[in-house]
């Protein structure tokens, strides 16, 4: 085969008698020396799970030298991911990146592996990517690593394929601090929970987390679940819905801030919205910190959210892509750059686990808070 994948044709000349063993044998040392030449070169650029490489083991970059960063995100129609865009294009300067794209699908995980190749032959160096689906990503993770592009999964992980890093909160967590809070806060009835996409694995591990928790620490409160999908749409009716059929209802936990407004309409139009504190109020936590539920918060709109920071996940997504191209290898157990903690895995990719902290009204002035920020300027 040449270098291009096509194969060589050439002249095939006649043997000369009593050659075929000098031959052979001289086909073999050389073997055995492009073996030794071949085996520590393997040995030095081999990753194996739980750890991350810059694909090469060396330095493809110079410290202030610009790199090009495809970004393939699912939405960018959320507060949330607005918010992310902006933060990405400021760690961008930062981190001497020219962005390509985001290029956006919607929630089409074809159009993804799709957008991703068109990034890729774009000239990006190294991509940003939002899973929509987290094993139907493992096509455009495994052509990127086929062109030696390194990949940061941020928001969602991957339960297939091979990323450099994961950029991600620990979203089983964001599940039990919201079924704790509402725990404590009710003592029997049925809570509705407004579950995100259960391809996606943030979606899985906060309805799993919620639903375990709910289980084990308050049996009188019984669950009701309703997919959605991540469509603000959808699971307004299902809060809708769930106030209709269930009389009992004491709490709606919505997996991110999308629906927030919807329901709250939906609340008054039913006739059934009470601030917080009051009696009649139905508990309502979400996800995600943006500076509308800041808001809502303190004005006893909204109990609590969990603060999924924007402008940490667009840092370290950015600076972790840098970092690949310059060759830097991590290891599970080692200190994440965000700080956060030590690096984890999930599956065989290392995670660094952004720290997500629940808001409520004894902490939503906390300057410190993303959506705090981002709602000053």
């Amino acid at each position: 085969m040449g270098t291009d994948g096509t194969r060589r044709t050439g002249t095939v000349w006649p043997r000369k008698v009593g050659s075929t063993r000098r031959g052979a044998r001289r086909l073999i040392g050389l073997a055995a020396v492009a073996a030794l030449l071949v085996g520590p070169l393997a040995a030095c650029s081999e990753s194996g799970p739980g750890s991350a490489s810059g694909g090469s083991g060396g330095s493809k970059l110079g410290k202030t030298e610009t790199f090009k960063l495809g970004v393939s995100l699912a939405l960018n129609n959320t507060d949330f991911w607005t918010s992310y865009i902006g933060y990405q294009k400021q760690y961008a300067k930062q981190y001497h990146a020219k962005l390509i794209g985001p290029l956006v699908n919607n929630n089409d995980s074809g159009k993804q592996i799709s957008d991703i190749r068109t990034l890729i032959s774009e000239g990006a160096q190294a991509l940003i990517v939002n899973p929509v689906d987290s094993a139907a990503i493992k096509p455009a993770l495994d052509y990127a690593k086929s062109k030696g592009i390194p990949v940061v999964s941020v928001d969602v992980a991957p339960t297939a394929g091979d990323t450099y890093m994961i950029v991600r909160a620990d979203n089983e967590l964001y599940g039990t601090e919201s079924c704790e809070y509402i725990g404590k806060h009710a003592t029997s009835g049925t809570v509705a929970e407004l579950q995100g996409d259960l391809s996606s694995l943030n979606g899985r591990d906060r309805s799993t987390a919620f639903e375990k928790c709910m289980a084990s620490k308050f049996p009188k409160l019984k669950v009701a679940k309703y997919p959605t999908k991540w469509d603000a749409s959808t699971a307004t009716t299902a809060a809708a819905t769930a106030m209709s059929s269930h009389k009992d209802l004491v709490g709606i936990y919505t997996q991110w801030s999308g629906p927030v407004p919807g329901i709250i309409q939906a609340e008054k139009s039913a006739g059934k919205y009470k601030p917080v504190g009051k009696p009649g109020h139905i508990i309502m936590v979400s996800n995600d910190g943006v500076p509308f539920e800041m808001k809502d918060i303190r004005d006893g709109v909204l109990d609590a959210t969990v603060s999924q920071p924007a402008t940490l996940y667009a840092k370290y997504a950015v600076s972790y892509s840098r970092d690949a191209l310059m060759g830097k290898k991590y290891a599970k157990g080692q200190q994440a750059a965000s700080g956060a903690g030590p690096l984890v895995t999930v599956g065989s990719n290392l995670e660094d686990p952004i720290k997500a902290p629940l808001v409520t009204s004894q902490n939503v002035d906390d300057p410190s808070l993303w959506g705090n920020q981002a709602a000053t300027k």
